[in-house]
């Protein structure tokens, strides 16, 4: 069957971010986590869409930041599956520095996201499958999913394109107000570069980790 995208949306306002379940004829792939304040209402969504411990075969990080990944290393452990991540943000994971492989900022930014933003060393993880490796993702139904980094957004952020056109962004771009490519951005000029890959591969659904899903098309030219 083609897999069917649930979108999980968590929390408000500026901090909402979205998670996403992909049923496929393997059982639950579950796209990015939110943050940890979130935890409740995802494992509640979770279980309402019946994936319960079994069916989740695979956790997927579209990118280490903390709305992201703040919740990893409780679903790995409460439901046993391995954590798939691109190692170019395994900094932000492995050590908690949201800035891991990005342009550094301000001595003041950096004790300001330091202070409210750091994960916790108990939520710390290395992912056990590496995407950097192009790795062979066929036993969790993904068989037919292209993983494509794409940087702009950090070093190690990857999207998922599926075979009907369906692409899961993170925060290569959003669609909080419009869309358009993500507000937060290490390299603009990167990103930009990214979207008109992407724009070459004619995805069609567009699954953004902040904001609603939108067609590609909708995009402004970059």
């Amino acid at each position: 069957m083609s897999p069917k995208i649930e979108r999980i949306a968590l929390g408000r306002g500026s901090f909402a971010v979205n998670a996403y379940l992909v049923e496929t004829d393997a059982g639950f792939v579950l796209v990015d986590t939110g943050m940890r304040k979130n935890r409740a209402q995802l494992m509640d969504a979770l279980a309402a869409a019946g994936c319960e411990p079994g069916r989740l075969k695979l956790l997927l990080i579209t990118h280490g930041d903390m709305d992201h990944i703040g919740n990893a290393v409780h679903v790995r452990d409460t439901f046993q599956v391995p954590i798939a991540m691109h190692i170019g943000d395994v900094g932000m994971t492995r050590d908690g520095d949201m800035f891991a492989g990005r342009r550094q900022p301000s001595w003041a930014t950096r004790l300001l996201v330091q202070a409210t933003l750091r994960l916790p060393e108990n939520e710390r993880f290395v992912p056990d499958i590496d995407l950097a490796e192009d790795p062979d993702l066929s036993e969790y139904g993904l068989a037919d999913v292209r993983i494509m980094q794409l940087r702009g957004h950090s070093s190690g952020s990857v999207v998922l394109l599926f075979e009907d056109g369906s692409l899961i962004s993170g925060d290569l771009v959003e669609n909080t107000k419009k869309p358009g490519i993500g507000s937060i951005m290490d390299d603009v000029s990167a990103a930009k570069s990214s979207v008109r890959q992407l724009g070459a591969n004619e995805p069609g659904r567009v699954y953004p980790g902040h904001g609603k899903p939108f067609d590609f098309s909708e995009l402004p030219q970059v």
